[in-house]
């Protein structure tokens, strides 16, 4: 929620056309898979961690290149990787023993 949050705040910082079509598309991934996680299902956890990808080189440029939104940007990197790192703990944590 968090990072739904974040994104939100970056859209709404400087609305423009591209702007809030770029975040409504990196926040759909989050949209279509909050139901999913919370039931605890591993392939959302899966794709999940994939599709943080995009979030995650926006982020990293708009806190390079922006001056005005480098600590939000900042704090959405920093929630990215902390989301990354507790998807993949997840995903360690779940599989299974028997080898395939």
């Amino acid at each position: 929620m968090l990072l739904v949050a974040l994104l939100l705040r970056w859209t709404l910082v400087a609305p423009s056309t591209p702007r809030i079509l770029c975040g409504a598309i990196l926040a759909l991934p989050f949209a279509i898979g909050a139901r999913f996680l919370y039931t605890g299902h591993r392939r959302t956890y899966g794709w999940l961690t994939l599709a943080l990808a995009p979030s995650l080189v926006l982020g990293l440029m708009e806190a390079v290149v922006d001056p005005a939104t480098r600590a939000w940007s900042t704090l959405f990197v920093f929630a990215l990787l902390a989301t990354f790192a507790l998807f993949v703990a997840y995903l360690r944590a779940t599989r299974s023993s028997s080898p395939p």
